[in-house]
């Protein structure tokens, strides 16, 4: 009797045991659909990161122009204050606008000029290094005495002009210096100094 009873024991105890299955075993891993969701995932971030990397060109080519033209218009400045010519400092440099073509200039650069003489040439090589006047003679001309270097060394700014004007009454020289950006924006810098 004791065998009866303890073969009926085993039965029960394996009666609560675990059961065996028979469907599809669980896999671990991924599947293809979660493989795909995660390359679209990281395909939209790739996207975005490069999105915000062009803009961020843009932007320092933004910044690099508008030093640029900080240096051109204090490169003028400082011509102006090294050339006191007239009786109102500056007064000589009077009246170059934008859209005006560099003067032709006397070779300052090898020869003694007069004041007269070196205010037409600090004109015209700061015409023709703002970079809207590459093609001009005038620029030719001092490029090809040395006068200024080669336009691949000193591009200048993307079509960029320059005026300047003179308040004869305060003696505030104002230099302007205006260029295109790639958006076809027209950037411009003005800078006012005491002549």
């Amino acid at each position: 009797m004791m065998d009866g009873g303890m073969k009926k024991a085993e039965g029960l105890k394996k009666a609560k045991g675990p059961k065996k299955t028979t469907g599809p075993k669980k896999t671990k891993g991924f599947s293809l659909i979660e493989l795909l969701v995660a390359v679209l995932v990281m395909g939209i971030g790739v996207l975005g990161i490069s999105g915000l990397q062009m803009v961020s060109l843009q932007h320092n080519r933004g910044a690099l122009f508008r030093a640029e033209g900080v240096q051109l218009a204090y490169d003028m400045l400082d011509r102006i204050r090294a050339n006191p010519a007239g009786a109102v400092p500056g007064l000589a440099y009077d009246g170059i606008d934008m859209d005006d073509g560099p003067p032709a200039a006397a070779d300052c650069y090898a020869n003694v000029c007069s004041q007269a003489q070196m205010v037409t040439y600090d004109q015209a090589v700061w015409k023709c290094t703002l970079g809207g006047f590459h093609e001009d003679g005038v620029c030719q001309g001092l490029r090809n005495a040395e006068m200024l270097p080669p336009t691949d060394q000193q591009p200048g700014l993307p079509n960029g002009d320059g005026s300047i004007s003179v308040n004869a009454g305060t003696g505030i020289i104002t230099v302007s210096v205006r260029w295109t950006e790639n958006n076809n924006q027209i950037r411009t810098i003005v800078i006012e100094s005491q002549g």
